[in-house]
């Protein structure tokens, strides 16, 4: 390879590494900021309660095996029997808890969107236009449960 190939090549890998890198920088800043409307989440926040209420019918009928099962493999075991519960979730974490509360958050599992109790006509908490909320629970059921 002659003088003016070789300082081609390494422009062009120059090149490929700047466009690579912005590439993995931009993905994570994206997902961190993206913006969530009311327009895309409310029909998954209405949709909540039937999440929570297999939860908790699952957790029911499967004391044991619920007791070692984490958040999110709670809700896929409890929604196992129809797919379509979770699906209209894809790109988020869902989480559950046996006590039938439902926290759905990020695609990265950082930010919390919306949180639901079984036990509530309504969501209980919406908070996808605040990006400082963390994902985690904070609804206790026998405080917001008849």
């Amino acid at each position: 390879m002659d003088k003016k190939n070789k300082a081609n090549f390494s422009f062009l890998q120059k090149w490929r590494l700047a466009i690579v890198s912005c590439m993995l920088l931009f993905v994570p800043v994206y997902s961190c900021a993206q913006n969530y409307s009311d327009e895309e989440m409310q029909p998954k926040a209405a949709k909540a309660a039937g999440l929570a209420r297999a939860v908790i019918l699952y957790a029911k009928n499967n004391p044991v095996e619920t007791a070692s099962l984490d958040d999110r493999e709670l809700v896929r075991r409890a929604t196992s029997f129809d797919p379509d519960l979770l699906r209209f979730y894809d790109g988020l974490v869902v989480r559950g808890t046996s006590d039938g509360i439902i926290l759905v958050c990020t695609g990265d599992g950082k930010r919390g969107l919306f949180e639901d109790a079984e036990c509530t006509p309504e969501v209980d908490r919406r908070v996808w236009a605040d990006r400082s909320i963390p994902c985690q629970f904070t609804l206790k059921t026998e405080t917001i449960c008849p």
